[in-house]
């Protein structure tokens, strides 16, 4: 499994981290180029590479965590108890929404670096200035709907590389 996650992500060593953000818990990166691709029939730019984590994950920087999973269920900063029911799904009330806008607003040009794997699906992604993403899958579910992560190419259209409880499928 190493191996072959190494091989695929390779894909986007000496790329730039465009963008990343969520929908819902899912959380979205995207590497390389814009590119314009065709999607329900209008025109959308996009990076060439789709990363879609749904494990546990974290952006260190040194020693530091700079974001990771679990801030998707943590308030923002502002967020008054007093006055508010909390819903960290609505964009831009946690933690997450917060701290993602502000590290791309401090590193403009982050770049992988290089990629490393384990054995059971995990694996880091080794940035320009020292941060470092790491993926690490957390739960022993191996049925069809355990998918930890999943990467691809939006404007191939190719199968995408998936990595569930059940090991590694092309979908």
């Amino acid at each position: 499994m190493r191996a072959a996650i190494e091989i695929e992500l390779g894909k986007i060593k000496g790329l730039k981290l465009q963008y990343a953000g969520r929908a819902s818990n899912l959380f979205w990166l995207g590497f390389g180029e814009m590119v314009q691709i065709i999607r329900r029939g209008q025109t959308e730019e996009t990076a060439e590479y789709a990363l879609h984590i749904q494990c546990s994950w974290r952006i260190t920087l040194e020693n530091k965590i700079v974001i990771a999973s679990r801030d998707f269920y943590s308030p923002n900063s502002k967020w008054d108890d007093l006055n508010e029911d909390f819903d960290w799904d609505i964009q831009g009330n946690n933690r997450f929404d917060e701290r993602i806008k502000s590290f791309f607003n401090d590193n403009e040009q982050l770049i992988v670096e290089e990629i490393e794997a384990d054995d059971i699906g995990g694996f880091s992604a080794i940035l320009s200035n020292g941060y470092k993403l790491e993926t690490f899958p957390d739960s022993s579910e191996d049925d069809e709907d355990s998918e930890h992560w999943r990467f691809f190419n939006p404007k191939e259209k190719s199968p995408h590389f998936v990595v569930s409880g059940e090991g590694i499928e092309r979908v």
